[in-house]
């Protein structure tokens, strides 16, 4: 599946792919999410958790954040993230680290005001891991969850919408 930038600066630049181990958000599911976040982007400190090919981060990048922190346990998926925030030029803007997802969230000491975390699915990580997750936000941050239909996130949901088995979660923090 060929992975691009829907909207922003780097609008239709395409993006390398990690292969086939790796689930990429479509296009529409990317384009609701980004809608949906349209005042959450300008300057936002954004956390690419379950980076992958690290699509996500950067189409926050095309549309107005200030920088990203990707966080992704495969070397294989590291290195396609370095070739695409090569390739678009947000060098200076990523951090990457590659860890497992829960040894990050139980160590991070950092804050986001946009936090993406798409885990795989059938492993019940979304739910497992979305509430430690959520304390990484910033008084008035936003989680925004992939998950597969069905699973449910034990928050207080702002938003929730479903696109054929793909389930997006959106989790606002109201209070530090």
């Amino acid at each position: 599946m060929a992975i691009r930038i829907c909207g922003g600066r780097f609008r239709s630049i395409k993006l390398n792919s990690p292969g086939s181990r790796v689930r990429p958000t479509t296009d529409r599911v990317k384009e609701a999410i980004f809608s949906t976040l349209m005042h959450n982007l300008l300057d936002a400190h954004v956390l690419d958790l379950f980076a992958g090919s690290g699509a996500l981060g950067c189409e926050a990048i095309s549309r107005g954040a200030s920088r990203v922190t990707f966080v992704e346990q495969s070397r294989e998926c590291i290195e396609t993230i370095k070739k695409n925030i090569s390739l678009i030029g947000i060098l200076e803007h990523a951090t990457i680290i590659r860890s497992d997802a829960a040894t990050f969230v139980a160590s991070c000491r950092d804050t986001y005001d946009l936090i993406f975390m798409d885990p795989p699915y059938h492993k019940g990580l979304a739910s497992d891991l979305a509430p430690h997750v959520y304390n990484l936000l910033t008084t008035g941050g936003v989680l925004v969850v992939e998950h597969e239909r069905g699973e449910e996130i034990p928050l207080t949901t702002w938003k929730h919408r479903h696109y054929g088995d793909t389930s997006i979660s959106y989790f606002t923090r109201s209070e530090q």
